[in-house]
C-alpha cells in the first residue's frame, strides 16, 4: 500500500491554491483612466484644449475697445507739431485712466526736454484733455507732447510706440507710467519689444484708483504676442490694433 504524504484532501487544497495564484488580478481603473483609455474621448479633449488656447490667444480681438465719453473735437486730438530738439528721454502713459496721464505729466515736468506720449483712442484722449485742462495742468507748449491713438490693448500700445520711436532720435530711457498692478505685465511686454534696440525700459507707478489684479496667464499670453510681433510684425490681433 502506498504511503500517504498528508491528510486526505491535501492534494486538492494545493491544486486549488495553484489555480488561485495563477488567476490574473483585476485592477480597478479610475474614471480618469477609463476616460483616457478611450481614443475618441482623448482626441476630443486635446482638440477642445487646442481650441481653448486659440480662443485665449485671440481674445483681445474680441474685447471692446472704446470707453465712455464724448467725441473729441478735431483740435483736441490733433497731432502736436514736431520739435527739432527731440531728446532720448521718453515718458508714456496709457490713458484709459486719466489719473495716469496726470502722473505722467508731473513726471514730465521734472525731466526738461523729455517727450511725453499719451496713448489711447480718441475718446480717451478727449477725457484726458478735459481732465488736465480742468485742473490747469495742460501745458501751453505741446511741442514735446505726442498723442498716440493706435493700440487697443497693452501689447498694441507698446508696439505702436515702438514704431514711432524708430523714426526719432534714440536710443535712451523709456519710462512707462501706469498702475502698480499693471506694471509687471507692461514691462514684461516692453522688454521683449525693445530688446536689442538700446532703449532702457523703466516704470513709474501712477497715482490711480485702478488697482485691479493682473492674471499670470494674461502676462504669459501677452509675452507670447510680443514675441510673435518681434518675429513677424503681427501681434495676434485680427483687427491690426487700429482702434482709433
Amino acid at each position: 500500500m502506498p504511503e500517504q504524504s498528508g491528510p486526505a484532501g491535501a492534494d486538492r487544497k494545493r491544486q486549488r491554491q495553484r489555480v488561485r495564484r495563477s488567476a490574473p488580478r483585476t485592477i480597478q481603473a479610475t474614471p480618469l483612466q477609463r476616460f483616457w483609455a478611450n481614443r475618441r474621448a482623448r482626441f476630443g479633449s486635446v482638440a477642445l484644449a487646442g481650441l481653448a488656447m486659440v480662443a485665449w490667444f485671440f481674445a483681445p480681438a474680441w474685447q471692446k475697445t472704446r470707453g465712455p465719453g464724448s467725441r473729441p473735437t478735431r483740435d483736441t486730438i490733433a497731432e502736436p507739431k514736431a520739435n527739432k530738439r527731440q531728446g532720448t528721454q521718453v515718458i508714456t502713459a496709457f490713458i484709459e485712466d486719466p489719473w495716469r496721464s496726470q502722473s505722467a505729466l508731473l513726471l514730465w515736468r521734472e525731466r526738461p526736454g523729455a517727450l511725453l506720449v499719451l496713448q489711447g483712442n480718441a475718446e480717451y484722449q478727449a477725457i484726458t484733455y478735459n481732465h488736465l485742462r480742468n485742473r490747469r495742468l495742460w501745458p501751453q507748449d505741446t511741442s514735446n507732447l505726442l498723442r498716440l491713438l493706435p493700440g487697443c490693448d497693452t501689447v498694441g500700445q507698446v508696439t505702436a510706440l515702438a514704431r514711432i520711436l524708430e523714426t526719432r532720435p534714440g536710443p535712451g530711457q523709456l519710462t512707462f507710467v501706469t498702475a502698480g498692478t499693471h506694471m509687471a505685465r507692461t514691462l514684461a511686454i516692453a522688454r521683449i519689444v525693445y530688446a536689442g534696440t538700446g532703449w532702457q525700459v523703466t516704470g513709474s507707478d501712477a497715482e490711480t484708483g485702478d488697482l485691479r489684479p493682473e492674471s499670470q496667464l494674461r502676462l504669459w499670453r501677452d509675452q507670447l504676442r510680443a514675441s510673435l510681433w518681434r518675429l513677424t510684425g503681427w501681434d495676434g490681433r485680427l483687427d491690426g490694433n487700429e482702434c482709433l
